[in-house]
């Protein structure tokens, strides 16, 4: 239903700037603290560090995709976060979301993992930060073409790193 909603219907959300908190919620949240709630049968406290990070870089894939289409959304009335942000302000935005994940996986490993392994996903961290000074330093909407895909291979690469960090610490304990 909320797949639904986000472009269909008298009133969808993600054309009233709702569409990032949803991407948090379903694909951070929901997805990862669901997950670990099938496997460990409770919910931790600090699982929602890495949920709020898997959340956060999908919301950057969105974030991306709207900076793109910032000026088109605008025209035709889509008042995605981007178009209500602004230009500059959108791109600030998308740097946020993406140190913020690197920051919720570091705490996590900081207050929950306590393992060496679980720094892994630092290794992500350069491709990340190279992204988004590409980001803030481009105006142009045309030049996030190439960035949607490199997105998605930057929270795709962050997120294994993680997950293999977690794997190798608890088979190295």
């Amino acid at each position: 239903m909320a797949a639904i909603t986000y472009t269909v219907g008298t009133r969808p959300y993600g054309y009233i700037g709702l569409g990032d908190i949803s991407v948090l919620v379903f694909f951070g949240w929901l997805s990862v603290l669901g997950s670990w709630y099938l496997q460990a049968h409770n919910v931790e406290a600090a699982i929602f560090l890495p949920a709020t990070a898997c959340g956060l870089l999908a919301t950057a894939v969105l974030n991306i995709n709207n900076l793109r289409d910032i000026d088109s959304d605008r025209q035709n009335g889509k008042n995605t976060l981007a178009v209500r942000l602004g230009p500059v302000n959108a791109r600030r935005y998308h740097a946020c979301l993406l140190l913020g994940a690197l920051l919720c996986l570091a705490l996590f490993n900081l207050l929950a993992l306590h393992s060496a392994w679980g720094w892994l996903f630092i290794l992500a961290t350069p491709l990340l930060v190279k992204q988004a000074r590409y980001v803030l330093r481009e105006s142009d909407p045309l030049a996030m073409r190439p960035m949607l895909e490199k997105t998605v291979k930057g929270a795709l690469l962050t997120n294994l790193l993680f997950v293999i960090g977690i794997i190798a610490s608890k088979l190295m304990a």
